[in-house]
């Protein structure tokens, strides 16, 4: 199967403005600041996506 090569270039484009936005974000955040930015990103994914939170045994997290 060919993939679109319109619609992967659309989508990066997409990730690379959010990825930007992040970065304007964040950057002149402290850590402790950066942190509490994460922490309420995963929790409105969690509350969109309407999963939970697991942890792995590398101490990452998932949603599932």
């Amino acid at each position: 199967m060919k993939a679109n090569n319109d619609a992967i270039s659309k989508a990066l484009t997409e990730v690379w403005e959010w990825k930007e936005e992040v970065y304007l974000d964040i950057k002149d955040k402290s850590f402790n600041e950066k942190r509490e930015y994460f922490r309420e990103g995963l929790e409105e994914a969690i509350k969109i996506t309407g999963g939970k939170l697991k942890k792995n045994d590398d101490g990452s997290y998932s949603i599932i």
